[in-house]
Order: C-alpha cells, then structure tokens, then sequence
C-alpha cells in the first residue's frame, strides 16, 4: 500500500503546482481554455513525472534539510525569491497574456508558437535523458557515501543539463504566452536561481572529487554546449 501512495502523492503535488502556477492564474484571467495553455500545462506535467520516476525507481531523494543550497544563507535567500520569483512569472506572463488580442500578427504568433513548441519539446527531452543518466545520483544538492561523478551521456557535453532543461522549460512558457515582462523577470529568476544553485553545486563537487572535477569543468560547459 505504501508503495502505491507515494506516487501518487507526488503526482497529487505535482498537479497541486501545477495549479498553482498555470491553472489558478489563468482561470482567475479568463484563458483557462485557450489551447496554449492547455498545452503547457501538459507539458509541465510530462516535464516533472521525470523526479516522480527516479523516486519510484530508487526511492524518497535526500531531506530538504541535508541540502547543501538550504544549509547556506544565501542559498535560503535565493530559495525564497525564487519561490516569490517564480510565482510572478508565472501569474505575470498569463496576465499580460490574457491582455493581448490574438487576432492581431497572425504570422508573427505563429512563428512564436513554433519556437516555443520546440523549446518546451526540448526541455522535457533534456530533463528526461539527464535524470535517467544520473539515476540514483538525481537528487537535492547532498554528496552521498558511494556518490560517483557522472561524465557520460548528456553529462559529456554540459554539467548542469537538469537546470538547462528548466531554463528552456520556462523560456518556452513566455515565449508561447509572448510576454516581455515576463521573461525579464524570468531572467532575473534564473540569473539568482542557477547563479547561487551552481556555485554552491560546484564548490562541493570539488570538494569531493578535486581534480577530476577540475579537469571535467575545462571540457565542459555548465548549461549550453560551445557557449556557457
């Protein structure tokens, strides 16, 4: 019986934020039903059921408490603006969203909603292939007992795949929504989010690996491949 609830807990909480940051916010500005965000609110919830598999197939991940970004004061600020910061996105873009009228640039919002597609299309493969490579290893920021550094895969190219396919994810939800506030204050979310998130990543990575982390960072890029 435990076995069975505790997916479907996660998946109970997974549609609970869902709600929260797509749902709610459009059906409080009348485009609960525009197809858009019907589609994204699908997707986001294919893009999450990546975490409740790792859990079922490995088990509960490391206590929020054990985390290294919760451990430190900045990492406990930057946690609780992008709470507040994600929020805003969210409630933001779907409002100016709701403001628009559709009718108008057909060919430029069609051109939008291509790369948008493609965006979160992008995202949920990225998510899925960084979490399965990893397996036991996706987890909160926690270095564990038999913890190996993984190099392969997706790994081979960038370091942070999983915060790659975040980015992409909630790039590709402004821009379907075309919404300029929304992806500034999306900017600043991700600037404060990954900025802390990684350096803390990668200052206890070292720590425990040393130089064969050092020498993984020269061949690699932290989020997009050739760039950065």
């Amino acid at each position: 019986m435990a076995a069975f609830l505790k997916p479907v807990g996660l998946i109970f909480a997974l549609l609970t934020v869902i709600a929260v940051l797509i749902v709610i916010p459009a059906a409080q500005f009348g485009v609960v039903g525009d197809w858009r965000v019907v589609f994204l609110s699908i997707s986001y919830f294919i893009f999450f059921l990546g975490t409740i598999w790792r859990v079922i197939r490995y088990g509960q991940l490391g206590s929020r408490q054990e985390d290294r970004q919760v451990q430190a004061t900045s990492g406990r600020v930057a946690s609780l603006i992008i709470v507040v910061g994600l929020l805003g996105v969210h409630w933001l873009t779907l409002y100016t969203f709701s403001l628009q009228d559709q009718a108008l640039n057909t060919s430029v919002n069609q051109c939008l909603t291509v790369i948008a597609i493609a965006l979160v299309c992008a995202a949920i493969f990225v998510s899925q292939v960084a979490i399965k490579t990893l397996g036991k290893f996706f987890d909160r920021l926690i270095i564990k007992s038999d913890h190996q550094l993984v190099t392969d895969g997706i790994y081979s190219l960038i370091r942070h795949p999983i915060y790659t396919s975040y980015i992409l994810l909630f790039l590709g939800f402004c821009v379907m929504l075309q919404s300029l506030w929304g992806l500034s204050l999306l900017l600043t979310v991700c600037v404060v989010w990954f900025g802390n998130r990684i350096a803390i990543e990668e200052q206890m990575l070292e720590e425990r690996f040393g130089e064969e982390y050092q020498s993984y960072c020269q061949q690699t890029k932290r989020l997009f491949p050739y760039v950065y």
